[in-house]
């Protein structure tokens, strides 16, 4: 991967600067129970530095560098239940965050409807709960733990809806608050 490091969602950045943000990933499928299982990954990245130094989102900041591990793993042998564990570290206050660990649990199917297909996990209801923990590369912030349980489900064709809940401890942009709640409703379209 090679990007503009000082492009954001808002404008297209700026190639003249020559500032860019490169990474390199390896994936292997580790001790696979299905035919649908996951990626583990290894990313390692370097950010050359923004054109004023500040992180503009996840992945940029100052000049320095990285690494992301995911490991996914398929809990059953037809693959209804995966756990996912992250860990990401940044250096040199290179990106928004110094660390970043998650852990996470899906789950398809949740109800034994007998509508899921292992070859079609896509289209399958599934109910799932992360915890999050990241430590923010600005001097003096505190780190900050969330909490989500969703659940996702078709309503059309390649369409699904996530209603989500998220409890978010120690907001890192709101320091006079120790505890902040979420609520979302997200629609995806696959094609």
């Amino acid at each position: 991967l090679v990007s503009d490091a000082n492009a954001n969602r808002f404008d297209f950045g700026d190639l003249g600067a020559s500032d860019f943000f490169t990474a390199i990933e390896l994936q292997v499928k580790v001790f696979p129970l299905s035919q649908n299982a996951g990626y583990s990954k290894l990313t390692f990245w370097h950010n050359d530095g923004t054109r004023f130094g500040n992180a503009i989102n996840g992945s940029s900041g100052r000049e320095g560098w990285g690494f992301f591990i995911k490991h996914e793993q398929e809990l059953t042998s037809d693959g209804r239940a995966v756990a996912i564990a992250r860990y990401g570290r940044s250096y040199n206050e290179s990106a928004v965050y110094n660390q970043q660990a998650n852990a996470h649990f899906l789950l398809y199917d949740p109800f034994c409807s007998g509508q899921y297909s292992a070859e079609d996990l896509l289209e399958a209801d599934v109910v799932g709960t992360a915890y999050t923990w990241v430590q923010p590369s600005a001097a003096g912030n505190r780190g900050e733990s969330n909490v989500e349980v969703f659940y996702r489900f078709p309503i059309f064709p390649y369409t699904d809806m996530t209603l989500s809940y998220q409890a978010i401890i120690n907001p890192v942009l709101d320091p006079g608050n120790d505890y902040s709640s979420a609520f979302s409703l997200r629609l995806r379209s696959t094609f």
